[in-house]
């Protein structure tokens, strides 16, 4: 349910998640559609977060309570593709 699920990102993730200091910054984004409006997204989300380094961010899931957000998370998301990369300026 998306009700269900955002209200778990506002009260549950972006807390936990904003007060890790190798997070700079964590936004989730709903889909609404494509830019063309013909079809439906592949997702119903978008997750952007911007951290401080890799190595960092993947030790936190050695964290339990990492672990224990990810199975809550989990309950919300049937799929997801996590990839990283570099902002262009």
């Amino acid at each position: 349910d998306a009700a269900d699920y955002e209200r778990f990102v506002r009260e549950v993730d972006y807390p936990f998640a904003r007060a890790l200091p190798t997070i700079r910054s964590y936004v989730v984004t709903r889909l609404d559609g494509t830019l063309d409006g013909e079809e439906k997204p592949p997702y119903d989300y978008l997750e952007v977060i911007e951290i401080t380094d890799l190595e960092s961010y993947r030790a936190l899931g050695a964290l339990p309570e990492f672990e224990q957000l990810l199975r809550e998370w989990s309950q919300y998301v049937a799929e997801a593709v996590m990839i990283h990369g570099e902002v262009v300026e």
